[in-house]
């Protein structure tokens, strides 16, 4: 598995399909959760943190005039990932297609995390333990892979 190969006209994907079709799922998956009530779902904390901790009505403030452009930029990430991982898109990543994987992948990850109970490296080790067989972490684990693989290729 090589998620990213640098060619002389710049990085193209190299996942196989069967690892783009889990990451099509879950970027589609993104896209539900940010097409949602974000403000219901427990992973907004994690991608959209406040911005004055301690100040609950700064923060407020600060998201009421921020959260739909960041909303937004995420959902445009996350369709700019998936139309590279259906083939609507494809030849060399442009500047903001690297972009828009980094931030789809962060938020992939954070998601998962979310979902794992992940907020520290003592809750990291312990979700391992809690993990039995193929699962969700196994899942957090390859997108880090993956992540890694492109900045390395994107530095290259």
């Amino acid at each position: 598995m090589i998620p990213f190969v640098r060619r002389a006209d710049g990085v193209h994907l190299g996942l196989s399909s069967g690892e783009r079709g889990v990451l099509t799922s879950l970027t589609e998956q993104l896209q539900q959760v940010l097409a949602s009530d974000i403000a219901t779902d427990p992973v907004a904390a994690r991608m959209f943190p406040d911005a004055y901790r301690g100040d609950v009505e700064a923060s407020e403030e600060f998201r009421r005039w921020t959260e739909s452009d960041l909303v937004a930029q995420k959902t445009t990430n996350a369709s700019t990932v998936h139309a590279w991982l259906t083939g609507a898109r494809d030849g060399a990543f442009g500047p903001e297609d690297e972009q828009a994987w980094l931030r789809c992948l962060t938020d992939l990850r954070l998601t998962i995390a979310d979902r794992l109970g992940i907020v520290d490296a003592a809750t990291e080790e312990r979700s391992y333990a809690a993990d039995s067989g193929v699962g969700l972490r196994d899942v957090y684990d390859w997108l880090g892979y993956v992540q890694e693989h492109l900045v390395e290729t994107l530095t290259r």
